[in-house]
């Protein structure tokens, strides 16, 4: 069942101010009118914040529209702040508050996880007719990861894109309750100034939460951004309206008596008065403020974008140089180790060579022993007659006793031969067919892996090549950048962003997180780096 004022504010598009731009509140069926709550120039005679009892914006310039865009860190209650400036630029007291939500851009999820997972524009009317256009953001340092923090960062260009042309002012939201910025605010405000030209700078605002004083206040003003640490642009502000969500859950269960919830609900109205002089201040802020046109912010985010994308490109092509320079590696590795096959079964043939006696003819015959294994020429020229007769032989000059006293053979063993005993060197070669097999298989090897590291070593200087092109765009793009943003250096968010994983992940190994989680978050971490070392040799090939 939908009340009265969420209708209001679903239909808020729709209302129209009359000619004169002035609502007052019984037009809206309020309360009574506060014409006689201006002067004769039309300007309230109220201060700012007993305006805002009634709902009526006083503006020394008569403003009749401001235009804010609202972001902050995850958790530091943005919708809060939206239901408190609802219900007070109708007139509405704690005593019939009601909320604002949208359930159809909420998330859900823990509380770590930005709650508003689109930016969207509302629109308040004050009672004296001032426009007021509010751009809800998507939290950022969402646990979730970086690639939602990308999301929302493209859904808070997209909107200003699509919704405003110009903004009053960015108001950021930041826990007060912490002496300085811890890491997820510090990444966070890095992120948003990443998207900010130099010209917001006067137009930005920090608005500490759940803090009611100066006195409660401890922050560390040196933890802030160099252009966020300015006093005229900071507000506290501790919002009634959690306290008054805890104090209607208190009187709806019944369990509390009714002198204590009477001493809430004085604190409640007391945190309501407080906060409206705060709102007073932002206010007053405001209406001093020059419009700012936007289109330098989604400009801006393009080139974020733009930067992204060559750095992607850049760290895609160092991963294939890494993988190159690592398969020229193995190349080498298997060239050498062909060559150490090829020592190894280089003698693959074996070369013998023994004496071998043969017969060589001569001009006449001589007497050869012909027992087997005896190789004697024993009488060259035999003076006896030729003779196939080896009884014959006995008479030659060289038996004695019917043996011969060159060999030792009988005359028996003796022949007439036209030839003599000679020696010749016989060679023969012994080839072992596997080695030869091994030494021809690395050989060949050797001569593929030398093309192939000819054609590795052309890719690596190719690719090196396009690589210092890549880095030297990189650089040129970040000083451009860093002339109009005002986070200046593109590196700083870089490092910040490495900072918040590596603080996320130590928060899940002490909790001790699933081993998947980690591991996609230790993945994530790597790719950080990656990123970094890419922006960081980027800056150094620029200068």
């Amino acid at each position: 069942m939908i009340n009265t004022f969420d209708w209001l504010l679903i239909h808020a598009t729709h209302l129209i101010a009359p000619n004169n731009n002035q609502y007052s509140a019984s037009s809206c069926g309020i309360g009574p009118s506060h014409d006689n709550d201006f002067d004769d120039t039309g300007r309230p005679t109220l201060n700012t914040s007993e305006s805002l009892s009634q709902g009526i914006i006083k503006s020394k310039h008569n403003a009749t529209e401001y235009t804010i865009l609202l972001v902050g860190e995850t958790g530091t209650g943005k919708t809060s702040l939206l239901s408190l400036l609802a219900n007070t630029l109708v007139g509405r007291s704690p005593k019939n508050y009601n909320l604002i939500h949208d359930p159809k851009i909420e998330a859900g999820g823990g509380n770590k996880h930005s709650q508003t997972n689109a930016a969207k524009v509302y629109e308040f009317y004050s009672t004296n007719g001032i426009r007021v256009r509010i751009l809800d953001t998507p939290g950022l340092a969402d646990t979730r990861g970086m690639q939602q923090d990308e999301q929302h960062k493209a859904s808070i260009a997209t909107a200003i894109r699509n919704n405003t042309i110009f903004v009053n002012a960015v108001i950021i939201l930041a826990n007060g309750t912490v002496p300085r910025l811890g890491v997820a605010t510090d990444y966070a405000l890095s992120a948003l100034s990443a998207i900010f030209p130099r010209s917001l700078a006067n137009n930005i605002g920090l608005l500490f939460t759940n803090v009611a004083s100066h006195l409660s206040w401890n922050f560390d003003q040196d933890s802030l951004p160099d252009v966020l640490r300015s006093r005229d642009n900071q507000f506290l502000i501790d919002n009634p309206v959690a306290m008054w969500k805890k104090l209607k859950e208190m009187h709806e269960s019944g369990k509390f008596p009714r002198r204590a919830l009477t001493q809430l609900d004085s604190a409640v109205q007391d945190s309501h008065k407080k906060a409206l002089e705060a709102l007073g201040d932002i206010f007053d802020w405001l209406d001093e403020l020059k419009p700012q046109a936007t289109k330098e912010i989604y400009a801006l985010y393009q080139q974020t974008q733009e930067i992204n994308q060559r750095i992607s490109n850049a760290l895609s092509c160092a991963a294939q140089l890494a993988d190159k320079k690592k398969q020229l590696e193995t190349i080498i590795s298997s060239m050498e180790g062909a060559k150490l096959t090829m020592q190894q079964f280089q003698n693959f043939k074996t070369t013998i060579t023994h004496n071998t006696w043969v017969q060589s003819p001569t001009f006449g015959h001589n007497l050869l022993c012909s027992r087997p294994g005896c190789y004697s020429n024993c009488e060259m020229y035999c003076n006896l007659r030729f003779t196939l007769d080896p009884s014959v032989l006995r008479s030659s000059t060289v038996m004695s006793g019917g043996v011969c006293r060159r060999c030792g053979h009988s005359y028996l063993d003796h022949r007439h031969y036209n030839v003599q005993w000679t020696q010749r060197a016989d060679t023969q070669v012994w080839v072992d067919y596997d080695a030869e097999r091994r030494y021809k298989d690395a050989e060949s090897n050797k001569a593929k892996q030398e093309q192939l590291k000819i054609m590795t070593d052309r890719e690596i200087s190719r690719l090196d090549k396009e690589l210092d092109n890549l880095l030297i765009l990189v650089g040129d793009l970040m000083q451009s950048y860093s002339k109009q943003s005002l986070l200046g250096c593109f590196a700083g968010q870089v490092r910040k962003s490495v900072r918040l994983i590596e603080t996320n992940l130590e928060a899940m190994r002490n909790s001790k997180a699933d081993a998947k989680s980690i591991e996609k978050m230790e993945k994530s971490l790597e790719s950080m780096k990656e990123k970094l070392r890419i922006v960081e040799t980027a800056g150094t090939k620029r200068s």
